[in-house]
């Protein structure tokens, strides 16, 4: 194409294409890169909070799960939120041998029953749940995904998920203070020193 417009248009007309063609494909690499970067950025900042919080959540739920009558124990739920925004948070519970249901805050129940709604995810949010599994209907209740687990349960499957649930809905990052609600996890252990 550059020998072509060179034999028809004259080497200063095939400069110019050429120093175009050039600027077009810097400019295309470095937004590819920038793209790159961004994405590879993100990637470590989920990979840096689950590192700092998974070891507590699955000690919680491990602990939890020891109970092993989620029939006669019906408080055998864990609760993850953000303290300084208590109405962001992802719950689960072991709720029949063999089964666990887990919720993501919708603001459904932000607002006392008889009051308008105040309070909605964005779509970007809700899209994110819906690509972790969880329901994206709002209009009766929190997102919500129930699952069969083996026995033992695959512990970080469930505590990525919560996790992940509060990074992408919710964004909460390793340098986010996370709380945590569980009657029979109630304090962290010696094991994850990180949160207690």
């Amino acid at each position: 194409m550059i020998m072509r417009h060179w034999l028809l248009f004259g080497p200063q007309a095939c400069r110019k294409l050429w120093a175009a063609m050039f600027a077009t494909g810097l400019a295309l690499a470095i937004t590819l890169a920038q793209t790159g970067y961004s994405r590879a950025q993100d990637a470590t900042s989920l990979e840096r909070f689950l590192i700092k919080y998974r070891c507590p959540v699955v000690n919680r739920l491990e602990r939890i799960y020891a109970r092993r009558d989620p029939i006669a124990h019906r408080d055998e739920y864990l609760i993850l939120y953000v303290p300084r925004h208590q109405e962001h948070y992802v719950q689960c519970l072991f709720y029949a041998p063999g089964k666990i249901y887990c919720e993501a805050a919708s603001g459904f129940f932000f607002d006392s029953p008889g009051h308008p709604r105040t309070m909605r995810l964005p779509p970007d949010a809700i899209a994110a749940l819906g690509r972790l599994g969880f329901s994206t209907d709002d209009s009766k209740g929190n997102f919500k995904i129930y699952l069969d687990i083996v026995s033992p349960p695959e512990f970080n499957a469930i505590a990525d998920l919560m996790l992940k649930a509060l990074y992408d809905g919710f964004g909460a990052r390793a340098e986010t203070k996370l709380g945590f609600k569980a009657p029979y996890a109630r304090h962290g252990t010696s094991k994850c020193s990180l949160v207690s």
